[in-house]
């Protein structure tokens, strides 16, 4: 939630009281604009997220009796420790396009809690075989924090599946900014 919350905040929080006016002003060029904001938004997250999880991997394993836990090199820890980085920075991505499509924070967040914490029980109950949820961008880029992930998608085609889900936002949200007023 919070690289959810993080993404939409940056994108969107410039539309109230207008200083998206001010922005384009100082960056006349929209795509230069948008594409150093989706930089930024990205980069930052993905380098909180790689410290974040770097630092719980660590200090979960030294709480681990020994014998039990993993190391960094075993089969799928670095993965997933670098996964999750790229998993955070893709979701607030997927949080900065829809919030530069929508204009507002609220808006945005209004759609991704349903999407991220409703949607995938509701279609994996009603769905036979739950494969239609695994296609949501939560539970597809997941699979890159597992060591051994289970169901149709890999770790890298899950983290794929995220991707296309966020490309699809940025796309959308450069589409109403190029199209619209400030």
């Amino acid at each position: 939630m919070a690289a959810l919350t993080f993404g939409a905040i940056a994108m969107a929080a410039e539309y109230k009281n207008a200083g998206i006016r001010v922005s384009l002003a100082a960056v006349p060029n929209r795509g230069l604009f948008y594409a150093a904001k989706l930089a930024v938004v990205g980069g930052l997250t993905f380098v909180v997220g790689l410290v974040t999880s770097l630092s719980c991997f660590l200090s979960g394993q030294a709480l681990i009796d020994k014998g039990f836990g993993i190391g960094i090199g075993d089969p799928g820890a670095l993965r997933a420790v670098v996964g999750c980085a790229l998993y955070f920075a893709l979701i607030s991505l997927l949080a900065a396009g829809l919030a530069a499509l929508l204009r507002s924070v609220t808006g945005a967040l209004s759609l991704h809690v349903p999407l991220f914490l409703i949607m995938p029980f509701v279609i994996g109950d009603v769905s036979r075989d739950s494969s239609a949820a695994e296609f949501l961008p939560d539970r597809a880029g997941q699979q890159i924090l597992l060591q051994d992930p289970a169901g149709t998608l890999g770790p890298w085609s899950g983290t794929a599946v995220l991707a296309v889900w966020s490309a699809l936002a940025i796309a959308a949200g450069w589409w109403a900014l190029r199209r619209r007023d400030a």
